[in-house]
């Protein structure tokens, strides 16, 4: 043991190491309540072990007695770091790229009720994947998401891209997705969410949503303690085949949407891209979402050009021939990552 610099090993095939390096991380929050304390007497009276375990994980403090004190002292406030005695445990874990045990070290900092997760796609990449309640994710071309389950609250942050939620229904834990300065809280529905610089677009496929206005950057934290029961006058509700847009901080923009269009919008949830009498230039900026490289439209001209079309979002390169071959253009690449289209003389 090196107490200079107060690192021990956690053990972590011992069992009673393993319960006394929990209790140990869940007495450096600060903030036990009265039931954890119980559990905590509880667990040092099992075994003779016990007591000894948390002992010698908390003798590298100096401080050791304060800490024991907050077992029995209630408004008890000393907070001590954990992070030296996981420092060099996690940072060879990292170097390794395990995340079955990072999620552990994750997993025993936070309190016993919150799980939390954080999923990404990569540039042209779709997944999905399926809570523990049932409800279902699919993420859209270079999205990132944070999630954070509760007893209380299931709270999903849109931090980039585009998803859309199947919703399970549960009226005591309020499914929230928060993307920019928007809340968009779900009433039994199935909707998208993409926030896309600074617009934000909410597309409900089925059921009722209802988007609040909230200050940008709030935690996870105090948006699990907001009353989401309370009504607001700058509240909307989006109801099956809508879609709100904002952007900046303007008013929403709500507009409907027919059927089959509303199937072009989720063609991506099965690879494709479908466009019908849309502008050359917003096809180009929707299909620069999906692949590595950038295509530009040189000739200004070209942008209001009206185009139809269903392209494979896993070739790239036929996306290109195809609007070449369309619009009487050529390619040229502009080093590795770009390709310029201009019209053939």
């Amino acid at each position: 043991m090196n107490k200079s610099n107060k690192v021990i090993p956690l053990r972590t095939l011992n069992t009673i190491d393993d319960e006394a390096s929990i209790w140990l991380v869940r007495l450096d929050n600060g903030n036990l309540s009265d039931q954890s304390r119980k559990e905590l007497k509880a667990w040092l009276s099992a075994d003779k072990r016990h007591p000894v375990a948390l002992k010698a994980m908390a003798d590298v403090w100096d401080d050791m007695d304060e800490i024991l004190m907050i077992i029995d002292n209630k408004d008890a406030s000393v907070k001590v770091s954990i992070w030296p005695i996981l420092q060099p445990i996690v940072k060879p874990v990292m170097l390794a790229a395990s995340i079955s045990f990072v999620a552990l070290l994750l997993w025993v900092g936070m309190p016993n009720d919150v799980q939390k997760s954080s999923y990404a796609t990569l540039i042209g990449q779709q997944m999905d994947a399926t809570f523990d309640d049932g409800s279902i994710i699919y993420l859209n071309t270079n999205t990132h998401i944070e999630t954070e389950f509760s007893d209380n609250k299931r709270i999903i942050k849109l931090i980039k891209g585009e998803a859309l939620f199947e919703v399970a229904h549960d009226p005591s834990r309020p499914f929230i997705v928060y993307a920019g300065d928007r809340l968009v809280q779900a009433i039994g529905t199935k909707f998208v969410v993409h926030l896309q610089s600074e617009d934000i677009q909410v597309t409900v496929t089925d059921g009722k949503v209802k988007m609040s206005k909230l200050a940008l950057n709030t935690t996870l934290t105090d948006i699990n303690d907001l009353d989401n029961g309370t009504i607001h006058k700058d509240d909307v509700y989006i109801t099956k085949g809508e879609k709100v847009v904002v952007t900046n901080d303007q008013s929403p923009t709500l507009t409907h949407i027919k059927a089959e269009n509303m199937a072009r919008e989720l063609s991506w949830l099965n690879g494709k891209l479908i466009f019908v009498n849309e502008k050359l230039s917003d096809v180009i900026e929707e299909i620069n979402r999906y692949v590595e490289i950038e295509i530009v439209l040189k000739d200004p001209s070209l942008h209001k050009t009206l185009i139809s079309g269903r392209f494979d979002l896993k070739d790239s390169e036929a996306l290109i021939e195809a609007i070449e071959l369309s619009f009487n253009m050529k390619s040229e690449r502009l080093g590795a990552n770009k390709v310029l289209l201009t019209k053939k003389i």
